[in-house]
């Protein structure tokens, strides 16, 4: 300790005996620790193996007593009075004298008490993610460089006798009536993640359905943190609840107090629910995150709690410097609370906080048993070659070889590819060893014939800082890898190849995800696939016919991949032992298990070549005019005389060249719907798919081809208002209808779903079963 007071140091002479310590194979760790009387660190010692210590403090001390504690090694330099003491140390008081230039202090430490610093411990893992979407997709970006704050809350023998009389008053009101009300309902907060759904069980008589809807609507529950599906089920069981209900009814204040502890899972939600403030926590521990979003720490929950630790998390993260902001804090703490947190369980915190910096997604990839270096074809975007037919060992083994030559090329829920297609790869770092430097992928048509360099280019970002009049700011900067000539030697270039981002490579600073989405998918390239240009597909004209120029250059196409060294030269993979692999798992989100390539025939020589079913083919829909027999609704007024027993044909043309398409016909009735062909009969809920191969000049349905048919009687009638129904008891008498015709292109480029080669169609007309004027 540094004072300007010259007198001699006080020494403190520790005598610990921990009892039985000898019996245990786990090696105590004690240390002796002084604080003044106001608990500020005055040193400490760790104790020798027969339990003494020697602690000099300087003679500048509080003149009143001196707190000497035995406890467990903490790791901070300065450790924390209030820390120690909530880890179970014993302290004793000395009184200072300054004519005494030595004290002693003896301790008797028994075995629960040093067991208790040895077993105390609580592992806590997790990741900090956050959902980015892309295109049509929603990804999970890991967030780095955060720092996860961890804190237990009261536990409920702690929290219930904080709470005031008013609030217990409310809580009996509750349970002995099982009325659950309406400020419940307002849950100020959500956060990303599944919502269960309510178990079974039957409902207190006071939630309505809407109520029990609104309910499921709000973030109670995320993962097992907050309130469960079997918690929300019991929440519904309140009313059978019978010793809670009569101690709420005639309980004393203990008694009902006594009863809300053992009764965790229903009053959890309740203090969730309604009294969200009465909740305090104690900060325990602290973690930084790593690039791939993940924190582990361990904190000691000390001899005095025996209950199983609640745990609440916030996170920050610098921005700007040395600047922190709070990017994940959810509130209220008892809805986002951990309860009964077991130790090593993981947790998963999603922040959907702005300032919330994103690094690339970046699960471990897992090569092959025993195969170190490896080049992995991931994905097309964000679709995994392991959901592609042809390149999935999963597929492939579940799916009978017929089928699978039919869907080679195809994702498995049926998707041929479109638009600007992004290929994916990675490469294991033991390559940059061999020599191996760059890559080329190449494209051809069909399965034979020469292959064709892709040459558009390719940025990878890198982050750097860069010094403002504000201070030190992050930037992020895109660097391009190719394709580019390589020089050979001798004057001779190899053209179109691009350059591995090994962390070597990077210009300055070190790879990183750029902030923006669009920026992380260029990030995420390894290639680009601009299959429109390649194969561009038939457009129509409001007739049906092909646009003039327009062709059909769909079918099954493949990209290669080969590999070179620094001077433009093939690598020989079989001479290297590299395995080229594919992932072996259903999505890239967790580790990225690996399967060797070769096996499924995707290795030729020592180039990868994977196929895929490239469709760039608009959608047509047309609406033709409905009719009764003969008769067809004119294109002016679209007015149809009908009788009540008349049968009304409202014909629908909805057409993809291959059938890589889905519609939705409605016909609607002022603002009610009479006919909805938006689902396959066959497998509700799913899509309804147009007839493969189609024609624009048939009725698709899938009925049989028919256009759909219904009689004017049902048309007039069908799902009438109930309050129409009073003037109206017989139906309509002239009614106004409108077709809608939506026709869905399945095509995707592993990002997106929305290539623009959907089509659509509107038309109105007009039943009435009263004369109408001519002319």
């Amino acid at each position: 300790m540094n004072t300007k007071d010259t007198a001699s140091p006080l020494t403190i002479q520790i005598q610990a005996q921990l009892l039985d310590v000898a019996k245990s194979t786990q090696k105590v760790e004690a240390m002796a620790y002084v604080f003044s009387s106001e608990a500020r660190f005055l040193g400490s010692a760790s104790l020798s193996d027969k339990g003494e210590a020697r602690l000099p403090v300087q003679a500048a001390v509080p003149a009143d007593t001196l707190r000497v504690l035995v406890g467990p090694r903490l790791p901070d330099k300065e450790p924390d009075f209030a820390e120690l003491m909530r880890r179970g140390a014993i302290e004793q008081h000395l009184s200072y004298n300054p004519r005494l230039r030595e004290l002693k202090a003896d301790f008797v430490i028994y075995e629960p008490i040093w067991l208790c610093w040895l077993r105390s411990a609580v592992f806590v893992q997790g990741q900090l993610l956050k959902k980015v979407t892309i295109g049509g997709a929603v990804v999970d970006f890991p967030v780095c460089n955060a720092t996860v704050e961890i804190y237990e809350v009261d536990p409920l023998y702690i929290l219930i006798p904080k709470l005031p009389v008013l609030v217990l008053d409310r809580l009996r009101d509750i349970i002995a009536h099982a009325r659950i009300p309406d400020p419940i309902l307002t849950v100020p907060e959500r956060v990303p993640g599944p919502i269960p759904e309510p178990g079974p069980g039957p409902l207190p008589l006071s939630i309505t359905g809407t109520q029990l809807r609104r309910l499921n609507t709000t973030n109670l529950a995320v993962q097992s943190h907050a309130l469960t599906a079997d918690s929300a089920a019991t929440l519904t069981k309140l009313s059978e609840a019978t010793e809670l209900r009569y101690l709420a009814q005639a309980g004393s204040a203990l008694q009902f107090q006594q009863a809300l502890i053992q009764n965790p899972v229903l009053i959890r939600p309740l203090l969730c629910w309604l009294f969200p403030r009465f909740v305090t926590m104690q900060r325990v521990g602290a973690a930084i995150t790593d690039s791939c979003g993940h924190f582990r720490t361990v904190f000691f929950q000390g001899c005095h709690n025996h209950d199983t630790p609640d745990l609440y998390f916030k996170a920050t993260q610098p921005i700007f410097g040395p600047l922190k902001f709070t990017i994940y804090a959810p509130t209220p703490v008892a809805c986002h609370t951990w309860w009964d947190y077991a130790s090593g369980t993981e947790v998963k915190l999603y922040t959907s906080s702005p300032f919330a910096h994103t690094c690339a997604p970046c699960p471990p990839v897992v090569g092959p048993q025993g195969v170190g270096r490896w080049v992995a074809f991931l994905a097309i975007g964000g679709v995994p070659l392991s959901q592609i037919y042809g390149t999935s060992k999963a597929l492939k083994d579940s799916t009978a070889p017929a089928v699978l030559t039919a869907r080679r090329g195809l994702t498995s829920d049926g998707r041929p590819w479109g638009g600007l297609l992004r290929p994916r790869l990675l490469f294991a770092n033991e390559l940059e060893a061999l020599g191996v430097r760059h890559y080329q992928i190449s494209w051809r048509r069909g399965f034979s014939g020469s292959f064709h360099a892709l040459k558009d280019g390719i940025q990878h970002y890198y982050r750097h800082d860069v010094n403002t009049p504000s201070g030190v700011f992050p930037a992020w900067t895109p660097f391009t890898l190719g394709p580019k000539p390589v020089p050979a030697g001798g004057g001779i270039e190899v053209p179109d190849l691009t350059q591995i981002p090994y962390a070597s490579v990077a210009p300055e600073g070190v790879w990183d995800t750029p902030p923006s989405a669009g920026e992380i998918v260029e990030h995420l390239s390894s290639a680009k696939f601009p299959t429109q240009l390649f194969a561009p597909g038939l457009s129509y004209n409001a007739d049906g016919s092909a646009v003039s120029g327009t062709s059909d250059d769909s079918g099954q196409y493949q990209l290669k991949v080969d590999l070179f060294d620094a001077l433009g030269q093939p690598v020989d993979i079989h001479a290297l032992g590299i395995k080229f692999v594919v992932p072996d798992v259903p999505d890239l989100t967790g580790t990225i298990y690996t399967t060797d390539a070769e096996p499924l025939g995707l290795v030729v020589g020592n180039s990868m070549i994977i196929t895929l079913h490239v469709d760039n083919n608009h959608c047509y829909a047309q609406i033709p005019a409905p009719s009764i027999g003969a008769t067809f609704a004119d294109d002016c007024c679209g007015v149809l005389q009908a009788q009540d027993s008349d049968i009304v044909s409202l014909p629908y043309q909805a057409w993809h060249p291959h059938g890589f398409a889905n519609y939705s016909f409605v016909t609607v009735r002022g603002v009610r719907t009479v006919l909805d062909r938006s689902h396959d009969p066959l497998n509700p809920g799913q899509p309804l798919p147009v007839d493969d191969p189609g024609t624009p000049l048939v009725n698709e349905d899938p009925t049989g081809g028919s256009p759909a048919m219904m009689s004017v009687h049902d048309l007039m009638t069908v799902n009438l208002p109930a309050s129409c129904l009073v003037d109206h008891p017989t139906g309509c008498l002239v009614a106004g209808f409108s077709e809608n015709l939506y026709v869905d292109s399945t095509a995707t480029d592993g990002w997106n779903y929305e290539l623009g080669y959907d089509a659509s169609a509107v038309r109105a007309f007009v039943l009435s079963k009263v004369a109408l004027p001519s002319g």
